[in-house]
């Protein structure tokens, strides 16, 4: 029972014994009945966790020209208070990504880079056709076995029947299709150019011992995570950090070593008393991405270039056999992220004189440069311009081809960049990660939406400067391209009225129009005109936007580019509210939330804004750790790390000062820590024993909308836009009082208390 026969089959549909009618209808029925009837769904009885090796190698098992590319990039996603090593807090790694290649043999599935460190040394990393991948070891895993899925069968007679199984024996390992990989420690554990803890260990002293640690409920934001169809996943493991020890063998007292967490920081540079005496739990995140082609062009930033405008670069070292490590091979590449859909031109793109924005990988239909022609004895400059057009000459198809002129020749790529001008822009979303504080998220997306507008201008700045740059007429090109030209009062006005086309693209304000775009347009219009706008200014307003700020999980009034709809939360639900689930452990509404697409830390798939709310001892107030491709400088996925306790720190320091000046502290009330200790009196009063709670986003509104209107029932929004347009003497009284508190610092009635620390530390300090 249970199984079925093809054998057995074929014997009943033939019917060929001899045998009176009736028995062979009785024949005919049973076998109907029976062994003819559909086939049961068969038992599985593969275990959770295999994987197909065509994920990690390709298709053919034996050639390494068909192994996908990933990006590898660590983050510490939770570091644990006490940690008083420097540089250990959450979202920080101090290694550059690589790409990597994998390697599997019978015990490990290994990671290695696919480029080599310093171009043209070794060439390792480079492999080709049946070689073995033997690029640096970035990260390996051990296999717990190989095996082929298939249906179990007597041994004897081939007979299948209808379970599945792992197929242990039938095939060597190296030919088995799966296998199963031990997640719980990454042993690739010294690798300094590319392992987060490894170069964390050099430069602060810190040991570290890795600990088995694995998560098997998928709901679980710990637990391994596969997308298989975006060729993406991430592994979470955990490690425990060994508290600094500090020689203090010159002091003569006898000991040659203390454990740091024992001498404060003015003694030997000690952590007490915020320092732990005991390995901190750190957890990290180790995550691969396919490798995509966006069709990037890098870019070169030299040191003159960096006088005009600075920047961070993805270096890369090269090697010449006659010369060794040379400046010519040395690039630095600004890292920049991939803003336009095509960088260079391809004709199957471009048809019937415009650009077809095509998704996916370019095509292989690109207008080559940079090529030593035969027999040449040296390269031509790739970017002469002999007729002064503004096209570069190597490149003078594309101005043909597309009627733009300004195409140049990208170096690194060899193939020429498609004009500016015919360019399509891409919009860039960043996502408000799972599990931060969402109080902050109004200011976030305020700060974002300027550097929207921000990238706005520069899209258009630059095609106004291509327009110009390549014999345009000023009229024509300020009439395609119309930028504002006036002060600092002409990006403010761009930044009110472009916010509120956005909103009203997304239906949040003007109900009336309902987000049609075009009756927007035309009411930004009217807008602009009534407030007198420079034409530049409502031209920015209307553009389309290129930096987005998205809730985790998404919203359903989040921008497009934050996501299809079906991968949002239903109308009536927030991002708020699914953070308040988390923490009520409310699994009806979790499991919606669940439903919609959810942001982590760490994941090298989205860029990312990262509120962390919980102190964390060596922390930065703030802090960007992007992730940029090596050999490009593209930026991946970025990392903007705010730790917003520092803002509670800091806002109560301002709020003392003020009090200071104003005379409600008096110098004894500071020297002696009076008012600390009334005030955490008066917050264990209030609040049954705990801290002063925050305010919630709903008593932050009510005081705003209390201020600008007078009473706390209003509309916040309405009452920010009376605000905005209030007569400048206004806003000038209102500003003055902030001005009155501008210098001020300390009473020369206080005495230091932080004198004898300032000299310990400028002497420690000194040379």
């Amino acid at each position: 029972m249970g199984r079925f026969s093809s054998t057995r089959n074929e014997r009943c549909e033939s019917g060929t014994q001899p045998a009176r009618s009736r028995f062979l209808f009785l024949l005919f029925a049973t076998c109907l009945l029976c062994a003819c009837a559909t086939e049961r769904d068969p038992i599985n009885r593969v275990q959770a966790g295999a994987m197909s090796k065509a994920f990690f190698i390709g298709e053919d098992f034996q050639s390494v020209d068909d192994d996908p590319e990933f990006w590898s990039q660590n983050t510490l996603v939770d570091v644990g208070w006490g940690a008083a090593q420097g540089g250990l807090f959450t979202s920080s790694y101090v290694h550059p990504t690589s790409r990597v290649r994998w390697q599997v043999t019978e015990d490990l599935l290994i990671a290695r880079a696919s480029h080599e460190r310093v171009d043209g040394s070794d060439a390792k990393g480079l492999a080709t056709g049946l070689e073995t991948q033997d690029g640096v070891i970035v990260a390996a895993f051990r296999v717990e076995s190989h095996f082929d899925i298939r249906r179990e069968y007597h041994p004897s007679t081939g007979e299948e029947y209808n379970v599945i199984v792992e197929n242990t024996v039938d095939r060597s390992w190296y030919q088995r299709e799966y296998f199963r990989v031990d997640w719980s420690a990454n042993l690739g554990t010294d690798s300094y150019d590319f392992d987060t803890l490894s170069i964390l260990g050099v430069l602060h002293g810190v040991d570290y011992e890795p600990l088995a640690y694995y998560v098997e409920d998928p709901n679980d934001e710990q637990a391994p995570f596969f997308d298989v169809p975006s060729g993406y996943f991430d592994i979470t493991t955990k490690v425990f950090a060994k508290p600094k020890v500090v020689d203090v063998s010159g002091m003569g007292w006898g000991i040659d070593s203390l454990p740091a967490c024992f001498l404060n920081f003015d003694t030997f540079q000690g952590s007490y008393p915020e320092g732990g005496c005991s390995p901190v739990e750190l957890t990290v995140r180790h995550a691969f991405r396919r490798v995509v082609d966006n069709d990037y062009a890098p870019k070169e930033w030299d040191g003159w270039r960096f006088q005009a405008y600075g920047g961070f670069t993805a270096e890369r070292f090269g090697y010449a056999r006659n010369y060794g490590m040379t400046d010519a091979l040395h690039h630095r590449l600004l890292t920049r992220y991939p803003i336009w859909k095509r960088h260079h031109y391809y004709a199957k793109e471009w048809k019937d004189g415009q650009w077809q924005g095509a998704d996916g990988p370019p095509s292989d239909d690109f207008v080559p440069c940079y090529l030593n022609p035969t027999g040449a004895a040296h390269v031509p400059d790739p970017h002469r311009d002999e007729d002064a057009d503004g096209t570069e000459d190597e490149c003078a198809a594309v101005t043909e081809a597309t009627g733009f002129a300004g195409s140049k020749c990208n170096t690194f790529r060899q193939r020429c960049t498609l004009p500016k001008r015919a360019r399509e822009p891409v919009t860039i979303a960043w996502y408000y990660t799972n599990g931060h504080e969402m109080r902050f998220f109004d200011a976030t997306a305020n700060a974002t939406h300027q550097w929207d507008v921000a990238l706005r201008t520069a899209v258009r700045t630059s095609r106004y400067v291509e327009c110009m740059s390549t014999g345009g007429e000023a009229a024509n090109c300020t009439k395609a391209y119309p930028m504002y030209v006036g002060q600092q009062s002409d990006n403010a006005d761009a930044i009110a009225l472009s916010a509120e086309m956005d909103d009203c693209r997304r239906a949040r304000s003007f109900p009336d129009l309902v987000g049609d775009a075009e009756a927007c347009a035309d009411k930004i219009a009217s807008i602009a005109s009534q407030r007198s706008y420079r034409h530049g200014v409502h031209s920015i307003a209307t553009m389309k936007e290129m930096v987005v700020l998205c809730h985790s999980p998404v919203q359903a009034d989040d921008p497009p580019a934050c996501g299809a709809t079906d991968v949002r939360l239903p109308l009536n639900i927030h991002a708020e509210d699914c953070a308040g689930a988390r923490a009520a452990n409310d699994a009806a509404l979790l499991k919606t939330c669940r439903a919609a697409l959810n942001v982590r830390r760490g994941d090298l798939r989205y860029h990312q804004v990262n509120a962390i709310e919980v102190p964390q001892t060596p922390s930065p107030w703030g802090i960007y750790t992007d992730a940029e491709d090596p050999l490009s400088g593209e930026t991946i996925a970025a990392s903007i790390n705010v730790f917003t306790w520092y803002n509670d720190y800091w806002a109560q320091q301002v709020v003392d000062r003020m009090r200071f000046a104003a005379g409600e502290l008096e110098a004894s009330d500071v020297t002696d820590g009076q008012h600390v200790h009334d005030w955490s009196a008066a917050a264990q009063a209030a609040n049954e024993g705990a801290a002063f709670r925050t305010m919630t986003r709903a008593e932050r509104n009510a005081r705003l909308t209390e201020f600008a209107v007078g009473h706390r029932h209003g509309d916040l929004d309405s009452a920010v836009k009376g605000l905005r347009s209030m007569p400048a003497g206004a806003r000038n009284f209102l500003r003055s009082p902030v001005s009155g508190f501008t210098g001020v610092m300390a009473s020369s009635q206080a005495t230091s208390v932080s004198a004898a620390a300032y000299e310990s530390r400028r002497r420690a300090a000194r040379d």
